[in-house]
């Protein structure tokens, strides 16, 4: 490894990079999308394994420092510069909440997914108790709090560095379904369990609630009473793209 590849910066909490790869486990090498592709530090961890026709896109190429990958500077906001059914992994970490418009970035991730390939897709869960409960006292995410502290300094903020879009689940899962995705697992890259008694016992308390209302009223799951989902910092969806 170059010493210049051994200053790239990972973007992400540390616990995500190694919890995303954990799903991924060691399948076929294959055509590989990395995007938004930050400085380069995700697609180093594929290189490492072994993988080899990685594919990066970034809005800013400034600070894109990885060798012996393909890189493209580009506005993923955009329609991707790829054709239908292009590639057999694609990846997209902690990129979605950074869009003003991310659905339409959902919908382009499945589109140049080929069938059988797999989707892995990260943003900040706000489904946990803990979102849930501060979102109600205090009218924000986690993760999201200089959105409501501060929008001035937000908007002067590039828009890769922003949190400006928090992202329903049920909203997500509709995009993928439309994208021929079936979501398979749901993850997280940490769990977020209380230390002070009375916190935990609050926040176990609400789950039970959240599980036993979603029996109660028979609404489908999908993961939503998962560990993963109800005590998870960031989720990570690993979905299957089905032939049509």
């Amino acid at each position: 490894m170059t010493a210049v590849q051994e200053e790239i910066k990972a973007l992400a909490d540390s616990k995500l990079y190694p919890a995303v790869l954990a799903l991924f486990g060691s399948p076929p090498p294959g055509r590989i999308l990395d995007v938004p592709a930050g400085h380069g530090a995700f697609a180093k961890e594929l290189l490492e394994r072994g993988y080899s026709d990685i594919h990066c896109l970034d809005i800013n190429a400034e600070n894109f420092k990885l060798r012996g990958v393909s890189f493209q500077k580009y506005d993923a906001a955009d329609k991707l510069p790829f054709p239908d059914n292009h590639f057999d992994y694609v990846f997209s970490v902690e990129g979605i909440e950074h869009f003003e418009a991310p659905f339409p970035f959902v919908k382009e991730l499945c589109r140049v997914l080929r069938p059988g390939g797999r989707l892995y897709l990260t943003t900040p869960n706000t489904f946990s108790v803990e979102a849930r409960l501060k979102y109600l006292v205090s009218g924000y995410f986690p993760r999201f709090r200089p959105l409501m502290q501060n929008p001035e300094q937000v908007m002067a903020h590039p828009v890769d560095d922003a949190h400006i879009a928090p992202i329903y689940f049920w909203q997500l899962y509709y995009f993928l379904l439309l994208g021929g995705i079936k979501l398979n697992r749901i993850s997280t890259n940490d769990y977020l369990y209380k230390r002070n008694w009375l916190k935990r016992a609050i926040e176990t308390l609400f789950a039970r609630a959240i599980r036993r209302n979603i029996r109660k009223r028979n609404f489908p799951d999908h993961g939503v009473t998962s560990e993963a989902m109800l005590y998870g910092d960031c989720i990570i969806l690993e979905g299957v793209k089905e032939p049509r």
